[in-house]
């Protein structure tokens, strides 16, 4: 996965990619960060929205076959702790499809 078109081919059903959500909640994962995250300090870019929830794939801006899904809280500010949002997968793309499969039960 190198490619934002191949991540968008490859999104398993429930996961959608609209630009207007996408800059939202981008905006709510920096907001969210705390010191001490595992995003804190690092370049991501949400990609993608999982439909009915708040989670959110990450892609690493310096290492483009690293994924990370997070639920935002949508606090509107800093979360307390470094535990928060919560990091649901960290990994490459197939780590991502992986842990999709499991929450699906599939």
């Amino acid at each position: 996965m190198t490619d934002t078109g191949s991540v968008a081919r490859s999104l398993p059903d429930g996961w959608f990619i609209d630009d207007d959500q996408l800059v939202r909640a981008q905006a709510e994962l920096a907001r969210e960060l705390p010191p001490g995250h595992l995003l804190s300090g690092r370049s991501v870019r949400v990609v993608a929205i999982r439909d009915g929830t708040d989670d959110v794939l990450c892609r690493h801006v310096d290492d483009h076959a690293r994924f990370t899904v997070i639920h935002l809280s949508w606090l509107g500010r800093e979360e307390l702790d470094a535990h928060h949002p919560t990091v649901e997968v960290d990994g490459d793309f197939d780590a991502f499809l992986r842990y999709e499969r499991a929450f699906l039960g599939a």
